[in-house]
């Protein structure tokens, strides 16, 4: 059981790698920084707005690869991580509701 719930963790690790992340919220950046006040008294503001949220995405893009880069980058990190993700799993799954029983 304990092996299920480690290679679960491992999944997850693997879907959180910053290249599948990148994948994941570039439509979504590309749908927020879509001008829609084009030619209008806003378009000045809206295209500051646009590159703030540009490089606010690229900051924490950068942070987050670091971060993933420091903990989950290494096969060791990725394994321990995994562990203690299917050990957390596992722990809440037989400690069960206990509250009940008095």
């Amino acid at each position: 059981m304990y092996t299920a719930l480690a290679r679960f963790g491992y999944g997850i690790v693997k879907a959180l790698r910053p290249s599948k992340v990148k994948k994941l919220l570039t439509p979504a950046l590309e749908k927020a920084t879509k001008p829609a006040f084009k030619g209008t008294k806003y378009a000045s503001g809206e295209a500051k707005l646009i590159k703030g949220i540009e490089g606010a995405a690229q900051k924490g893009y950068k942070g987050y690869k670091k971060l993933y880069g420091a903990t989950l980058e290494t096969s060791a990190g990725r394994k321990a991580t995994a562990s203690g993700l299917g050990g957390l799993a596992l722990g809440s799954f037989l400690a069960g509701d206990d509250e009940d029983e008095y």
